[in-house]
């Protein structure tokens, strides 16, 4: 319960901290590649509206943190899944196939980065890098505890966005990269164990197998990412925003195996057909009900509501949907969701009604 409290505090002080530039309104600002109603133009929007000056190089770093602390914990003594020679064989060959999938790409899509500085975007291979190295700690150290491989997730995670908020990248720019960075080192891991079989493993390892049980109540932490439309009439253009693209974080806190309590926090984009945008901001909870199927698949309800502010005003957030999750691991899922939201707008519109769909990637312990 402690940690779940943590990562409600967290969730909220994000929130708190993204909100500083929500009274304002801007113009829109596409870029090359991306439609100013495409999902990259409207996260590289939410960017812009919140934090336009941002500029770090904390990226250039992070991406190699599960990396180091893979050779250290393994150099201070602390038993991984494979001793050196076969986890430095299986490292080679996911970078070598990684490296390849990354270049390969970017040289032939040609994808312009978002601040027109080259033409080599898709994939990200910050990502990429950051993910492959995730992966492979995930890989030697995820058996021991599942914590490792969140934190080693996370710190791959965090390297995505700097990518974004350093308008270096587009984030489905970040989609590939961790595709193929998670891909790569799966890849990697395969070829070595064909070629040992079961040669130098250390004597402590224990395979973990593949056990996931609806039985069990499951905290869960999620980061997703969205597509919003707006229906409405047109003719009222200069109210009602046409698109937008969201980015948040939830927590589902169980109260029995399959029912809980969710919490959400999020940032949102809305531009609009005359030229202008802004970023909507909401807290929400509520209550969420799932039903595990198939051994590897769940369908999830929830009903959510909470408080949203923008610059046109503030008040209540409704949001109610479905959504359906593939199980990818023992800790993990992928989440494709669609919900709808009605909040309070501006005197000249009380309610707006929205559609959104997303994917979420998904902890759960």
């Amino acid at each position: 319960m402690k940690k779940t409290v943590i990562c409600i505090l967290a969730l909220l002080f994000l929130n708190c901290t993204l909100c500083i530039r929500s009274s304002a309104q801007f113009k829109t600002y596409g870029g090359p590649s991306a439609r100013e109603f495409s999902f990259d133009g409207g996260i590289r929007q939410l960017r812009f509206n919140a934090v336009p000056g941002f500029s770090s190089a904390y990226d250039d770093y992070l991406q190699y943190a599960p990396a180091v602390a893979l050779v250290g914990m393994k150099a201070f003594g602390y038993d991984s899944r494979t001793q050196w020679g076969r986890m430095l064989v299986s490292d080679a060959f996911s970078a070598a196939i990684m490296a390849g999938m990354v270049n390969g790409i970017k040289y032939t899509v040609k994808r312009p980065r978002p601040d027109g500085s080259s033409h080599n975007s898709f994939p990200s291979g910050h990502t990429a890098t950051a993910f492959m190295v995730a992966t492979m700690f995930h890989k030697e150290y995820g058996w021991r505890s599942p914590w490792f491989s969140f934190g080693a997730y996370t710190a791959a995670t965090a390297t995505a966005i700097g990518r974004i908020l350093n308008d270096r990248h587009w984030a489905s720019d970040l989609f590939g990269g961790a595709i193929i960075g998670i891909a790569a080192t799966q890849l990697g891991y395969f070829i070595t164990d064909k070629i040992f079989k079961d040669k130098y493993l250390t004597a402590s390892y224990s395979d973990p197998g593949f056990a996931y049980d609806p039985a069990v109540r499951h905290y869960e932490a999620a980061i997703y990412f969205g597509y919003r439309f707006f229906p409405g009439n047109r003719k009222k253009a200069d109210i009602i925003p046409h698109a937008g693209s969201s980015a948040g974080l939830q927590v589902n806190i169980p109260f029995n195996p399959g029912t809980g309590f969710s919490i959400r926090t999020s940032a949102n984009s809305m531009t609009f057909n005359e030229g202008k945008s802004s970023n909507m901001y909401n807290v929400a909870a509520g209550g969420y009900w799932q039903l595990a199927f198939a051994g590897i698949l769940e369908i999830e309800t929830r009903l959510m509501l909470g408080y949203a502010w923008h610059h046109e005003g503030s008040g209540i957030d409704l949001i109610a949907g479905p959504a359906f999750s593939v199980i990818t691991g023992n800790n993990f899922k992928i989440k494709a969701f669609a919900e709808y939201e009605a909040y309070t707008f501006s005197e000249r519109k009380p309610l707006v009604h929205t559609i959104q769909t997303g994917v979420a990637a998904t902890f759960f312990w």
